[in-house]
């Protein structure tokens, strides 16, 4: 109940500030403005500019961690919500391991799954030559645009798209050769913004949705005996409690559809388990 500026005043006949503040004044309503002295300022800067480590300690119990960012997909132009994150990932990673702690960067690129059998098909019906000189050229957006304008288009070309997905994920190695050359056109892109931002991402923190491909079968079968996988129209899924649609029904994860091919969840989860269980 009393004046904010008479508080203030009682605050400062108590504090002590002869050695850190040239000036202190209470201003306005009641704020106390404190101007830190030149001495008190160049002796700290001094103690830090003297210590190897600017005054930051190394942590007493160093951990692993991992740093999710970038994340963008294969044949897909880079946006704004890329370059977000992957500037704050960076500086989260270089933070963590200035204070001593192991860092694993993870640069989950989206290089499999369902739009590869329509990217795939794309590039065989251009021919390797003129697809590779597009992407070549960073045009990733045109030719992912086309591949999708195709796919909604006609019933043969999504067919087609469709069994391409089934044989890329059943290791067909015709696919997969096409497959790679879509992944390395676009990683060189990728490496290119990269190195115009000076982060520390390189190719070797790339760990794509495909590098857990071998993963997802386990993955299945445990859910499966752990009593969780459920059959919901031909496809094998999970109905996490709590988890329901606008319209109240329960909400499925879909881990493996009716085709055969496993959907995002399934590499999810592959992800985390190798994460926790692998990399610790």
């Amino acid at each position: 109940g009393r004046p904010p500026r008479a508080i203030a005043a009682e605050v400062l006949r108590y504090a002590d500030l002869a050695d850190l503040c040239s000036m202190v004044e209470i201003s306005g309503p009641g704020f106390v403005n404190l101007t830190v002295a030149d001495e008190a300022l160049a002796g700290l800067v001094c103690t830090l500019a003297t210590s190897p480590r600017l005054g930051v300690p190394v942590a007493a119990s160093p951990e692993t961690v991992v740093v999710d960012y970038s994340a963008p997909n294969v044949a897909k132009e880079m946006h704004v919500g890329h370059l977000r994150s992957t500037v704050i990932g960076d500086a989260a990673a270089r933070l963590l391991e200035w204070l001593g702690h192991r860092v694993l960067r993870a640069n989950h690129l989206g290089d499999w799954g369902t739009p590869f059998g329509m990217l795939i098909e794309h590039l065989v019906d251009l021919g390797e030559a003129e697809a590779a000189q597009g992407l070549s050229m960073g045009d990733l957006d045109s030719f992912y645009k086309a591949a999708r304008a195709k796919f909604d288009a006609g019933e043969a070309f999504r067919e087609r798209s469709r069994r391409r997905v089934v044989a890329l994920q059943g290791g067909d190695e015709a696919t997969l050769r096409l497959w790679r050359l879509l992944v390395e056109l676009s990683a060189r892109h990728f490496l290119t913004v990269y190195d115009l931002l000076d982060v520390t991402l390189t190719e070797r923190d790339f760990h794509g949705e495909s590098s857990y491909n071998d993963l997802l079968g386990p993955v299945a079968e445990d859910l499966d005996r752990l009593g969780l996988l459920r059959e919901s129209e031909g496809a094998a899924c999970v109905f996490p409690p709590g988890s329901v649609g606008r319209d109240g029904a329960p909400l499925p994860l879909i881990v493996r559809k009716s085709d055969g091919g496993y959907g995002y969840p399934a590499t999810d989860l592959a992800a985390i388990r190798h994460r926790t269980g692998t990399l610790g």
